[in-house]
């Protein structure tokens, strides 16, 4: 049977997938294993060998290597005339330039069969790697949401950075036909656009567009502000798609961040914000603008595609799609009936989405749909009771873990939940999960104050029974992997208001019987105690750090926090109650 290697290196969240007969066997980031958190420039050589481990296989028995990059294009002068093209066209600077001719080089084909043969020789010991398999980048994402959808005929938004020549493209999917019908070119990247406006807040880009987009849930319309960030971002002469003005993102000097350029603040009227600094109402009011102009601008584009080709279904992959509010504004188009924002639709799941392309087309097997993200290590009940027992920890193993922790979290005990493969990419899903009580907000701060010390302004989530949507979510879609927000009925806000957001929203994960019992049994057990078949989900890890990846992480993070009890498998640890002052 062969076997099909996906890697994604040398960015942030580096990664490896394997896929064998249209199936994802393994997938974890590199971070997890690094414990470094999105282990930028690393290549994924942990990752590797776990997904090789996983499979039974050795280097020998992979038949190719899939990168998500149209390597030939970068070797045959296309886009170097791109990049040509470009300068005629922008007032290039040198920092540009020297991007630009990295690019060239990084990607040529020489380049990136040495950097492979070098590293599987050293961790694999492997005379060279496999042969590689590149695949173009907007296609990898287009393909990856799509054929792992429940479609069978879907529009696909693919947007985030830049990949190759693109940063935008839609595209009408209808069985095996996965064609472009719009195409927006570098420099006009709406990711790139998040990312400097993420860094002008004073956050980091690639790790700090979440708290963006939930400060934007704080402000509000001002006239002025969304003025000045029309400037940025706009509608293309054709009234279709839309135009970044790269002067203030990408050329020019850069005096506070390399995300953009001195231009932007000029327009603004207004030094970025230092990371130390207090945030104001201008601050959040400018986020709600960067928001509505990405909403803006990609509702627009798939609102012509939806009447074009008359397609009901939506996916969304690239790295923007992991905003949830911007898929929820998808969602709200006018004959859109079904969404499905691929959970992995970063360039990091994109190893898995090119392994599924090489599969394809090497072999004629389709990808399989995607239902479940517990695709990383496990460790057995008797592996983690050898640890505990190594490092002198008292446990016990409860008849029923999932009653016992349900007790638990009625009684307001924060829970660290450690249990079967971990998942891939960056939600929580009932894996290695944080869990609280959602019945009140007391119970969400804490979380924060003693875990981890996130700001307050951003939002946590609801993990609830499938069954629980209808009652708790206006025009609820199939969404188990959190990466679309719903509007919260009042029954929501009353049952469960810690998981609520300021803006009347709620990024949900709905659990299945079928695809998680565990953890389902676990909401049903809370139900059975409280009434309310939901659970306050946050991501097993503090600030800083990667969320865990083995039971010795999770033993080190529950120690350092103040979580109050911890279940590993079926192993529960306890930290004693502290007395009550008199």
């Amino acid at each position: 049977m062969d076997h099909f290697i996906g890697l994604f290196e040398g960015g942030y969240d580096p990664c490896a997938a394997l896929v064998r007969a249209g199936s994802l066997v393994a997938f974890a980031e590199e971070e997890r294993f690094l414990r470094n958190k999105h282990a930028k420039g690393w290549y994924p050589t942990r990752a590797l060998r776990f997904c090789l481990d996983q499979g039974g296989i050795g280097a020998a028995d992979v038949k190719a290597i899939a990168i998500n990059w149209d390597v030939p294009s970068y070797t045959n002068g296309v886009m170097r005339s791109f990049f040509s093209e470009m300068r005629k066209n922008w007032p290039v600077d040198a920092k540009t330039v020297a991007w630009q001719n990295g690019l060239l080089n990084i990607f040529s084909d020489e380049a990136v069969v040495a950097r492979h043969n070098a590293a599987w020789r050293k961790a694999l010991g492997a005379r060279s790697a496999p042969p590689l398999h590149p695949v173009p980048h907007h296609y990898t994402h287009a393909v990856h949401a799509y054929l792992q959808s429940p479609f069978n005929e879907a529009l696909c938004l693919t947007v985030d950075g830049s990949g190759d020549q693109l940063c935008t493209v839609l595209w009408h999917c209808n069985g095996d036909h996965i064609v472009p019908i719009y195409e927006v070119p570098m420099p006009h990247s709406l990711g790139w656009f998040y990312a400097a406006a993420t860094e002008y807040l004073g956050f980091e880009a690639y790790d700090g567009e979440y708290k963006v987009m939930g400060l934007a849930a704080y402000g509000k319309h001002d006239p002025a502000i969304k003025a000045l960030v029309d400037r940025i971002v706009f509608p293309s002469e054709d009234g279709i798609g839309y135009c970044v003005d790269p002067r203030m993102i990408h050329y020019g000097p850069r005096t506070w961040s390399d995300r953009f350029t001195d231009y932007l603040p000029r327009l603004l009227g207004r030094d970025p914000r230092s990371e130390n600094q207090p945030i104001e109402e201008w601050h959040h009011d400018f986020a709600f603008a960067v928001q509505e102009a990405l909403e803006e601008a990609v509702t627009r584009l798939v609102r012509w595609g939806r009447q074009k080709t008359g397609a009901t279904n939506l996916c969304v992959g690239g790295g923007v799609g992991l905003n949830v509010k911007m898929n929820s504004k998808l969602y709200d188009i006018e004959g859109i009936e079904h969404i499905f924002p691929h959970p992995l639709c970063a360039d990091s799941g994109a190893a898995a989405g090119a392994a599924f392309i090489a599969c394809w087309q090497q072999t004629g097997v389709h990808p399989e749909k995607l239902t479940s993200l517990a695709l990383g290590p496990e460790e057995s009940d008797a592996e983690i009771e050898a640890m505990l027992n190594r490092c002198g920890i008292d446990y016990h193993r409860p008849n029923d873990i999932a009653r016992t922790v349900a007790e638990d979290l009625s009684e307001g005990r924060i829970v660290g939940w450690f249990q079967g493969r971990m998942e891939a990419g960056p939600r929580a899903l009932g894996q290695r999960s944080i869990l609280a009580d959602p019945r009140t907000v007391e119970a969400r701060d804490r979380v924060n104050a003693v875990i981890k010390y996130r700001e307050p302004w951003r939002p946590f989530c609801p993990s609830m029974k499938a069954e629980a949507a209808d009652h708790y979510l206006e025009r609820p879609d199939n969404a188990p992997f959190m990466v679309i927000a719903f509007r919260a009925k009042p029954e929501l806000a009353r049952d469960a208001p810690a998981v609520v957001h300021v803006d009347g929203t709620a990024r949900v994960q709905m659990v299945h019987e079928q695809t998680n019992p565990l953890f389902h049994r676990l909401l049903s057990a809370f139900e059975s105690i409280t009434g309310v078949p939901v659970l306050l989900n946050t991501s097993f890890n503090v600030k800083g750090e990667p969320v865990v990846c083995s039971a010795v992480d999770a033993v080190r993070t529950f120690f350092g926090t103040g979580m109050d009890t911890l279940a590993l498998g079926n192993c529960l640890i306890r930290k004693p109650v502290a007395p009550m002052a008199a």
